[in-house]
Order: structure tokens, then C-alpha cells, then sequence
């Protein structure tokens, strides 16, 4: 099932480190009992629980014990093959919850690679990357595919995921009991056959960035500083807007009081006429002595002051009005932008709850579908299982019927072709076989072919291809391995 998740990292890269076999495990099968351990913590996880439906776990079938086990057996392999303890690297990391550096025991005899993929990556997809690594003699552990990491959007709550994979490696040769190592180009070349082979761009080499490799703890805390500076940035935009809000407040403020100053400026040039003209008037009285012309005069400027009074009080009251009404502009100004954000905020949230409704009936749909198949095709898995397990016994016991050196050159070839870090047969794998091959010298890709037949039920496809192919070459150059494996007897015979 394909989920269409943003593509917001094409580029990928690899970086192995020591790994905590303490955790290892638990943090990449996503233990329960983990998960709360991280929930106490910090209060939350950050695991997004209905997107882990979509992990992968893959483990090689070389590796069966857990971590710690296996870091033990490597240890008791260092002291064999090299007569010294093996050393163990501490890793310093940072506490998120307190910010202190603090360190904890890591094996680089196991190590952990990290590195983004695509929300449609598979398991299948690191074959090339698999392969790469055992030509170098490192074994591939196990691989874990997370699609349940990320961060909230913090508009719409939506998961805004941390493609990953987790990549546990057995990092030592077996055969000298020394950590395999690698140069320059060996690391560089790695870069490249990895983004190859999960079809993804190749990341920026750290010569030419001058950025380290990031480890998950340094990546989640590049992604908290990331968001918080574009918190930053858009509560710098919100504080634009306002300074901006302010401004056009300011500017009708002003407007206000140069309306006021006019109106004051109006009324005192009234005032200054209506003085005029009562001083006129008196000159009058005195000058001809005409008291009805008086008169006339006096009423016609007393309704002249009555009209410029109505004046006067009908702009006073125009001008009262006008911060009311730009407040009023100002506010509605406001509330039109809020309403329009929240509107489109409500309507996005709306969409987002709908997809979410639909994602989560049909995730219990496939839910109930899986448990009714499960649930149907178990009783059919018991029995091939039963069936599996008496055939192999069968086997086992027929191996064992028909003779030591058959039995020894069948379980040389399982044993060969189911651990990586074998590329050919050792000196006691060809023993082994060529003992039982040495039966009839004339024929012995007959005596190969019963090799084959006995040993295909207990290996895989690929598994059984190795061996095949080995054994083969084996045979094809018969004479000369007998040949080969004869003359430390013959020589120890003239001694």
C-alpha cells in the first residue's frame, strides 16, 4: 500500500557509527516497552503510532542471536584469533531534555548507519548496497525501514515525516579477528553506490559543503532549529503588519488634529469678522446719528452670528465624529483580515479532518481484512510448517543413513553458503567435499549432483545459488584441488 507523502529529501548518505546494542534493537522494532520508556521521558514520543503500519524490518538469517549476544561472540572471536580484548568506543551524544553531553558504551565491532530514503523504498532496494558491503567484507545485520518519524506542521498538525532506514553491520573479519578497513575512496565510492542503489541523488560530499555527517539525534536538532527559525521569520512578518497597522493609526490620529486646527482656525476668523462688524456699526451711530439704519444693521449681523454659530457647532460635530470613524475603519480593517485567515484556516482544517476520516476508515477496512486472512491462512501455514519441519528430520536422518562423508560434504556446503562472509570454500570446506567427490574420480560431478540434491531443502534460493556455483568451480578443477589438498599428506609421509 502506497502512501503519497511530500518528497521533501532526494538526496541520501551513509555515515556508520558505534553501535548502543543496548537500544539498537528496541528503538528499531519500536518495543512497547521502549516506546514508554521514551513517553516518561519527555512526555511524548516521536513516533507518529498510525503511520507505523507502513515500517519494514528486515534480518539477516546469519544473524539470529540479539545484539548484545553477538557482541559477546565477537568478543570471544578478537581474544581467539588476535590473543587481545576487543575495544569498545564510547559515544558521546546530547540529552534532549537537559542539554548536557553525556557518553554511553558502543561496540564499533557492530556499527549503525542512517541514512534518508523515499517514502517507497524497500528492502529489496539495498541489494546493490548489501553486496558492495561484502565485497568489502562487511555483513549486513539488519535493515529497518521508518516511515513513523517526524515533526507536526504546525498549521496543520499533519506528520511531516523523517524517511529513514537503520542499517546494522557486522564490521569485522572473521578470519583475522581485525575491524575491516576502509579509505578515503572506499567512503567516497559508498556515498555513490548507496544513492544508486535506492535510485536517489548522491548527498553533497563534506569537502565541498564543509557540513559533518549528521547523526538521528544531530538531524532532529537541525529540524527543532530549523522550525524555530521559521517561527522566527513569520512572527517578524505578523510584527510587520501590525508596525504597519500602527502607522496608518498614527496617520489618521494626525489627520484628526489638522481637521481640529482648521476648525479652530475657522472659528477665530469668524470671530474676528463678527468683531469688525459691530465696530462698524458703533462708527455708524456716531458718524450720522441714524438709529433705525442702526438697528437694521444690528439685527442683520445678530442673524449673520446665529447662522455662523449653526456653523460652527455643525463642524464641531463633524469633527467629533471623524476618530470614531476611523476607528471604526481600522477595526473593520482588522476583523475583514482575521475573519478571511481564520476562514481559510477553518476550511483547511476542515479538508485535512475529511482526508484523515477517509484514511482511517480505510485503515480499518485493511485492518479487519488482514486479521480475516491472517486468520484464515494460519491454520494453512501451521501445517506446511509441520510438513517443512517432518520433510527436513526425514532428511537429516537419510543424511545420516547414507554415510559419514556424504553427511560432512552436505553440511560443508550449508554451512558455506549461508554465511556472507565465506566469498570461497575453505580448506576445510574442499576437505570435506572432496572427500566424498574422491569416490568416483571418473565422475565426480555425480557424486556433486548428490551434494546439491541433499542440501536445497535447508537453503534459500540465493543461498543455494552461492553454493552451486562454488561447488561447481569445485568440481570443474577437481585434479588439480586433490591434487592441491594431497601434497602436505605426501610430504608428511617422506618425513
Amino acid at each position: 500500500m502506497k502512501h503519497s507523502f511530500p518528497l521533501r529529501i532526494m538526496k541520501t548518505g551513509i555515515k556508520f557509527k558505534p553501535c548502543n546494542v543496548g537500544t539498537a534493537e528496541a528503538h528499531n522494532r519500536r518495543d512497547r516497552a521502549y516506546c514508554e520508556a521514551v513517553a516518561r521521558k519527555f512526555g511524548q514520543t516521536y513516533f507518529w503510532d498510525e503511520h507505523r503500519h507502513l515500517n519494514v524490518t528486515w534480518r539477516s538469517p546469519s544473524y539470529t542471536k540479539p545484539l548484545p549476544e553477538l557482541l559477546e561472540d565477537l568478543k570471544v572471536l578478537v581474544k581467539q584469533k588476535t590473543g587481545r580484548a576487543m575495544q569498545c568506543k564510547d559515544v558521546e551524544y546530547t540529552d534532549r531534555k537537559t542539554g548536557k553531553k553525556r557518553k554511553r558504551s558502543g561496540s564499533s565491532a557492530i556499527r549503525e548507519g542512517c541514512p534518508p530514503i523515499k517514502p517507497d523504498t524497500r528492502i529489496e532496494d539495498f541489494d546493490l548496497f548489501v553486496k558492495w558491503l561484502a565485497d568489502k567484507g562487511i555483513s549486513v545485520i539488519s535493515i529497518d525501514l521508518h516511515h513513523d518519524e517526524g515533526h507536526a506542521d504546525p498549521l496543520t498538525d499533519d506528520l511531516l515525516p523523517n524517511h529513514h532506514a537503520h542499517i546494522i553491520v557486522d564490521w569485522m573479519n572473521h578470519e583475522t579477528g581485525k575491524s575491516v578497513k576502509l579509505d578515503a575512496n572506499d567512503c567516497k565510492e559508498m556515498q555513490t553506490v548507496l544513492a544508486e542503489s535506492l535510485g536517489m541523488e548522491r548527498g553533497t560530499p563534506k569537502e565541498d559543503s564543509g557540513i559533518e555527517g549528521l547523526s538521528a539525534i544531530e538531524y532532529k536538532e537541525r529540524k527543532a532549529r530549523e522550525n524555530n527559525q521559521r517561527l522566527t521569520a513569520e512572527n517578524a512578518v505578523l510584527e510587520s503588519r501590525n508596525e504597519q497597522l500602527e502607522l496608518q493609526a498614527m496617520a489618521a490620529e494626525k489627520s484628526i488634529e489638522e481637521l481640529e486646527q482648521q476648525r479652530k482656525e475657522k472659528k477665530k476668523a469668524l470671530d474676528e469678522e463678527s468683531g469688525s462688524a459691530l465696530m462698524s456699526g458703533v462708527a455708524n451711530l456716531f458718524g450720522k446719528g441714524k438709529y433705525a439704519e442702526i438697528e437694521k444693521e444690528n439685527a442683520r449681523l445678530t442673524a449673520e452670528n446665529k447662522d455662523m454659530q449653526f456653523a460652527v457647532a455643525k463642524m464641531e460635530a463633524q469633527v467629533a465624529k471623524i476618530p470614531m470613524m476611523v476607528q471604526r475603519q481600522v477595526r473593520q480593517t482588522i476583523e475583514d483580515k482575521t475573519e478571511e485567515h481564520l476562514t481559510e484556516i477553518r476550511e483547511l482544517n476542515a479538508s485535512h479532518s475529511r482526508e484523515l476520516s477517509s484514511l482511517q476508515v480505510k485503515l480499518q477496512n485493511l485492518s479487519a481484512r488482514y486479521r480475516e486472512l491472517e486468520s484464515n491462512n494460519r491454520h494453512i501455514i501451521d501445517n506446511l510448517k509441520r510438513e517443512k519441519d517432518t520433510l527436513l528430520a526425514q532428511m537429516e536422518a537419510m543424511l545420516r543413513l547414507l554415510g559419514e562423508k556424504l553427511e560432512k560434504a552436505v553440511r560443508a556446503l550449508i554451512q558455506f553458503a549461508r554465511v556472507l562472509a565465506y566469498k570461497t570454500f575453505t580448506r576445510e570446506h574442499k576437505e570435506a567435499i572432496v572427500s566424498w567427490l574422491a569416490l568416483d574420480r571418473d565422475d565426480p560431478k555425480s557424486n556433486a549432483h548428490f551434494v546439491k540434491v541433499f542440501a536445497r531443502p535447508f537453503l534459500t534460493d540465493k543461498e543455494f545459488d552461492k553454493g552451486c556455483k562454488e561447488l561447481d568451480r569445485l568440481t570443474s578443477s577437481f585434479p588439480a584441488v586433490m591434487e592441491d589438498l594431497e601434497q602436505p599428506h605426501r610430504r608428511s609421509m617422506r618425513r
